[in-house]
């Protein structure tokens, strides 16, 4: 079987080469470092392929089409919307993903957006550079406010337990039943309504459907307190672009993003002449540990389809 890694892995070689002979010993596999400049180039580096791994690049459904002996796509997300699901599962691929292995880095880069904006680190730093002062720097605590988690799958639980640790009032909305894990973690369950009148910090953790996609928009930030914080670091499309900039613009709620409707971020692109945010190029996947645990897990998917037994399935109705 030929196993066809379409773009880099982003880990050390030594690691793919280890990971290759430990779980793909007999099987040929090829391994491209830069990403397809275009689907026809990704068309071909497929051409051959048994299985496509490291797929963060999208992969449209003409190109799974086209891939004629293509049985599985590993993708190195938990996400897997870049990918054609319908086509693939027509075609009889099996789609895998790699559930929770950035929930830590996420969760830390959430609460790194938190204290960067409650306590100004962005402009702490400027004005230690041109000119000591403390004016405009007085900061806030998390301790006592309340924040507001939107979806509780393994990130927002995470989310939850560090907040709690923090001395914050967790409120959470999910529309799957959570009663139990809200019991466990000591937080509160709320309406998405609700959560949005009463939290000083909301953040989103919600993966893109047609359900979420545009999940908040102008009513939603409307019902937000006067100086709220708002964090998404989940997907861009999941927040509308255009009552954000508008609420940011006019000092209405602050934010934290690292994820955008189009990425890489157009230079002019709205969002980057707005005041009251911090925004990151699309990092909370993005630490050493995290890549080693994703591309293990990839791996591992792909050792298991192999025998049969596949793991981490998105389309489970695929025929085999």
């Amino acid at each position: 079987m030929k196993v066809v890694a379409i773009e880099n892995l982003q880990v050390e070689d030594k690691v793919v080469k280890r990971l290759v002979n430990e779980l793909l010993p007999s099987h040929e596999f090829k391994y491209y470092k830069e990403r397809p400049a275009s689907q026809a180039e990704l068309t071909a580096r497929l051409s051959d392929a048994d299985v496509a791994a490291g797929v963060n690049f999208p992969i449209s459904g003409d190109a799974i089409s086209r891939a004629e002996k293509l049985r599985m796509i590993s993708v190195s997300f938990t996400g897997y919307d870049h990918v054609d699901l319908e086509a693939a599962t027509s075609r009889g691929v099996v789609v895998s993903n790699v559930p929770y292995y950035a929930t830590q880095s996420v969760t830390e880069l959430v609460y790194g957006f938190i204290f960067a904006v409650l306590r100004n680190l962005v402009k702490a730093d400027g004005v230690v550079r041109t000119g000591w002062t403390r004016e405009g720097l007085l900061g806030e605590e998390l301790y006592g406010k309340t924040l507001g988690i939107i979806g509780l799958g393994a990130i927002g639980q995470n989310v939850a337990k560090v907040g709690v640790a923090f001395g914050a009032r967790v409120l959470a909305y999910d529309t799957a039943p959570r009663g139990e894990i809200a019991v466990q973690l000591g937080i509160e369950l709320a309406d998405m309504g609700t959560l949005l009148k009463e939290s000083d910090v909301i953040t989103i953790h919600v993966p893109l459907l047609s359900s979420t996609r545009g999940l908040i928009g102008e009513r939603e930030i409307g019902l937000m307190k006067e100086g709220a914080i708002l964090i998404n670091a989940s997907r861009g499309p999941a927040v509308v672009k255009e009552p954000l900039c508008k609420a940011l613009s006019k000092g209405k709620i602050r934010a934290g993003i690292d994820v955008y409707d189009v990425e890489p971020l157009p230079l002019d692109d709205p969002i980057l002449k707005v005041k009251n945010t911090v925004l990151t190029p699309h990092i909370g996947f993005y630490t050493r540990e995290a890549l080693l645990r994703r591309t293990e897990i990839a791996f591992q998917n792909i050792k298991s389809f192999i025998e049969g037994k596949p793991q981490n399935v998105v389309n489970p109705k695929v025929s085999r």
